[in-house]
């Protein structure tokens, strides 16, 4: 079944070399680039058991009524017991009332993402088969449409409003930020956004890895005296939200995320921004910078704030695709643009080789081999053992901070 993979990489490709150096619009370009959209839809939409948070909504799903009448209150249970927001809650409903089916959930999550997701870029670049290539291959294509399903639905409603305010549609975002807040709590970070608006330089790079390794020093403090007072209380919200906040990181793990989320994304985006003639587009390139910055000094100072970093991540890797696209032709910094690249890849690859010890599996295999509706193999379950052994993880000891 991973022809699939190879079927779309392959595509892909070649639409890339015949399309991306077109600047101006084409029809033929438009109509392959849709076709690829749809297929990207269609690859999540119609997997079985693939990724590993899924596995958690798949037997969620099984629970939910099968009438209507009793959604108000399953709704007002799921948001009391397990932290989850109304809206995913009334996907789920109208699926297992409509289709009885959770397939139905996750083609209508991979279409709603997807279409987002590639409206919004083919606004800000024309890399766009390579932006899909990129999007894939750092598995964020993956992690959208089946680890972070609720969030997955959160983004593309802030992308589209965070499109909205760049392109002078300000009212826009602020339809589109509450419907992701209905989704998942997380699309909060998005109010950072339109404070985004400071001019960005070397000079600011060096700032926000100061301003981060500061929080990062005095984080136990902050956390201790504020985030216990303020988010007082016992409901399963308020319970991630406190989870997430105490997860620790030693001066290493802080340097790792500094370079992954802050310096690396830094110098990838800013110099495709130099590189841009065009005014409207720096601007909004400038926009994305700030945001990613904003959100960088967060993450790398608050190891378990990561998933906030998804609501930059997809301006960064259209930026990277861009950033990808000048190495064939532009020889200025060579050196450092190609060291830098390859550091990125080199962290990805971390990422892919991370492996779980009861299984003998790694994280690669929550989405390698592809597993499709047409062959429901008791075999992908293996992958929800290597989930819960991942989540185990997290909740050591050694990884949370010591607040009193």
């Amino acid at each position: 079944m991973s022809i699939f993979y190879v079927i779309f990489i392959l595509l892909t490709a070649y639409f890339s070399y015949r399309y991306d150096r077109i600047e101006e619009y084409d029809s033929h370009k438009q109509h392959r680039y849709w076709l690829m959209c749809g297929y990207l839809v269609c690859l999540t939409g119609f997997s079985y058991g693939l990724g590993g948070d899924k596995f958690v909504y798949m037997r969620e799903f099984e629970a939910y009524p099968e009438s209507l009448e009793e959604a108000a209150d399953f709704i007002w249970i799921q948001f009391m017991l397990n932290g989850q927001m109304p809206l995913w809650t009334l996907v789920n409903a109208f699926a297992k009332v409509i289709f009885n089916s959770f397939y139905a959930v996750q083609l209508i999550q991979s279409a709603v993402v997807n279409i987002a997701v590639c409206y919004v870029i083919s606004k800000y670049t024309h890399r766009c088969f390579l932006f899909m290539i990129v999007y894939f291959l750092t598995l964020q294509y993956f992690v959208f449409n089946t680890e972070v399903m609720r969030e997955g639905f959160a983004l593309a409603f802030v992308l589209v409003g965070m499109h909205g305010w760049l392109s002078g549609k300000k009212w826009l975002f602020f339809v589109t930020l509450p419907i992701g807040l209905l989704f998942h709590v997380s699309a909060v970070i998005a109010l950072l956004f339109p404070f985004a608006f400071f001019r960005v330089s070397w000079k600011t790079l060096f700032f926000a890895f100061f301003i981060s390794f500061s929080i990062w020093l005095l984080s136990d403090i902050i956390l201790g005296k504020v985030m216990m007072s303020v988010l007082g209380g016992m409901g399963a919200l308020v319970q991630k939200v406190l989870f997430y906040s105490i997860q620790a990181s030693t001066i290493f793990g802080f340097l790792r995320s500094a370079i992954t989320y802050l310096i690396f994304p830094f110098i990838i985006m800013y110099t495709v921004m130099q590189n841009e003639t065009d005014s409207v587009k720096q601007r909004c390139m400038e926009r994305m910078i700030a945001f990613m910055v904003l959100l960088g000094i967060v993450v790398s100072a608050f190891a378990g704030f990561a998933r906030f970093y998804n609501y930059t991540r997809v301006f960064y890797l259209a930026l990277m695709a861009e950033f990808i696209y000048t190495l064939f032709w532009q020889k200025k910094h060579l050196f450092i643009r190609c060291g830098t690249l390859l550091g990125t890849v080199f962290l990805i690859a971390l990422q892919y080789m991370v492996s779980y010890k009861t299984t003998q599996t790694h994280y690669y295999d929550y989405f390698f081999p592809y597993t499709c509706i047409l062959d429901e193999s008791k075999d992908v379950y293996i992958r929800e053992i290597a989930h819960q052994e991942a989540v185990m993880a997290e909740e050591k000891d050694n990884n949370v901070r010591n607040i009193e």
